[in-house]
């Protein structure tokens, strides 16, 4: 035991690692940042790279249904589960270096530490990369891992066939880069004993904090709403200002009342970030425009709060229009709140206490969503296929009472009885808390840290595993 708490990952390489195949696979221009698009020929390599560097450390790989790879260095045990790490490799259109990366590059390197030092751990060790994490190609969020999971309301089949904007199917493009494996994507057949996940925070707490490790205890709860917003077309020349029926206008007040609901309220955040107006004329009022609420906040009772007092406000505006505009939601995703499994928490904590002492750690919840938090919690209901569409709202009292009689379906999202797998998550500071973007930045030292904590993390859990205490 005391010869594993001795084990250092080579910090060097692991930063190596992240610089060269950012650099090599989805770089952007003149820039730091990355576009590395699920499934595209950038991830394609990339995957490519990672098979041959895990299988080169003595790991078995195999790929799922979804493109989900798992590869596992084996253990002692024949009987046990993989305690798993990971992350993703996928990113924002421009995003940086870090989101996903350090994960996945952070597990090949505790890999690579056990196998250069001849451990052999009793349980065997899983790097994870999750397909289409960030959602950005294909629509919808931890999609892959959400199948996994068996608990996403978007099954293997719908997710196939989403499409991406130039039409390309999920199935095809998995076919295409030759990662559409055979593995059943479901956790009840390809399972974990426990799952670990080094990320950046994507926030500001630690650095202000003078924070080393953020302790993830748990992931805030977030939903999405599409609105669409009906007028009238008409002529930009010809139509009166005071006849209009202006659906971009109408949507626009809306959009700054997301903004400022959220601020008033202090309940959590909520940011509209897609917008699509179905004329796209110059000459032109449009008649139809479309946009998509992110609101997130630390229980699913303040989420449902906080839509509510947005939903009140949309419908005043539509009142104070006055001018046949008209609005009507559909819920398109939701992630509720999770709740971390205390045996991983306490192996991280005690990792993190180790290496930089209890004064700089801190124990946190995640604002932004995470693969770990498909699995980890108590799941509710996960879903990015509408689930109801409301009758056009045209006043706040109408709305309340659609909402308390249940006929909207958002106040009582459906539950699930039991965890899918133990899981905490490991948090290292993100300069200016910037993230999903170009400029992102974790020092190498921050990086190495992490590393560091998720390689003791995984030896103390498998530790325990090994001695009973945790069967």
């Amino acid at each position: 035991m005391a010869l594993y708490r001795k084990l250092r990952i080579n910090g060097d390489r692991l930063n190596h690692t992240i610089q060269s195949t950012c650099t090599s696979w989805g770089l952007l221009a003149n820039s730091t940042g990355m576009r590395r698009l699920a499934l595209s020929q950038e991830d394609k390599e990339v995957r490519d790279w990672l098979v041959e560097q895990c299988k080169a450390v003595g790991c078995d790989v195999k790929v799922d249904q979804m493109g989900n790879i798992f590869a596992t260095r084996p253990g002692q045990s024949k009987d046990k589960r993989p305690i798993a790490m990971g992350s993703h490799l996928d990113t924002q259109p421009a995003g940086g270096r870090y989101d996903g990366i350090l994960g996945v590059t952070a597990a090949l390197e505790v890999l690579r530490t056990l196998h250069e030092n001849d451990i052999q751990t009793h349980c065997p060790i899983s790097l994870i990369d999750w397909t289409n994490e960030e959602g950005a190609r294909f629509p919808g969020a931890m999609m892959c891992s959400g199948v996994w999971s068996t608990k996403s309301a978007t099954g293997l089949e719908a997710c196939y066939a989403i499409k991406d904007a130039d039409g390309i199917s999920m199935k095809k493009a998995l076919e295409h880069i030759g990662y559409l494996g055979d593995t059943p994507c479901d956790c009840r057949e390809n399972g974990l004993e426990c799952y670990f996940e080094l990320h950046i925070e994507q926030g500001p707490k630690l650095e202000a904090a003078g924070k080393r490790v953020g302790v993830v205890t748990g992931v805030q709860a977030m939903k999405w709403y599409a609105i669409r917003v009906s007028g009238v077309e008409g002529h930009s020349g010809t139509t009166p200002m005071n006849t209009r029926s202006d659906a971009l206008v109408t949507a626009s007040l809306m959009i700054a009342a997301v903004r400022d609901i959220a601020m008033s309220t202090r309940l959590g955040f909520a940011t509209v970030g897609v917008i699509t107006n179905d004329t796209q004329s110059q000459a032109t009022i449009p008649s139809g425009v479309e946009f998509i609420i992110d609101v997130r906040c630390s229980t699913d009772k303040i989420v449902e709060d906080l839509y509510l007092a947005i939903f009140i406000s949309l419908d005043k505006i539509v009142q104070q229009e006055n001018n046949s505009t008209r609005y009507r939601v559909v819920r398109t995703w939701g992630l509720p709140e999770s709740t971390f499994h205390d045996d991983c928490i306490g192996v991280v904590r005690s990792a993190a206490v180790d290496e930089v002492g209890l004064t700089e750690i801190m124990d946190m919840t995640s604002n932004a969503g995470h693969d770990a938090s498909v699995r980890a919690i108590s799941l509710h209901h996960i879903s990015r296929a509408p689930i109801f569409t409301s009758r056009e709202h045209v006043s706040c009292s109408r709305y309340s009472l659609h909402f308390l009689k249940g006929t909207v379906h958002v106040a009582n999202p459906l539950k699930w009885a039991s965890k899918v797998v133990k899981t905490s998550m490991i948090f290292v500071p993100s300069e200016g808390g910037i993230s999903h973007n170009p400029s992102e930045y974790t020092s190498p030292e921050d990086c190495a840290l992490g590393a560091q904590v998720l390689l003791q993390a995984v030896i103390r859990y498998d530790e325990v595993v090994k001695s009973g205490e945790i069967s």
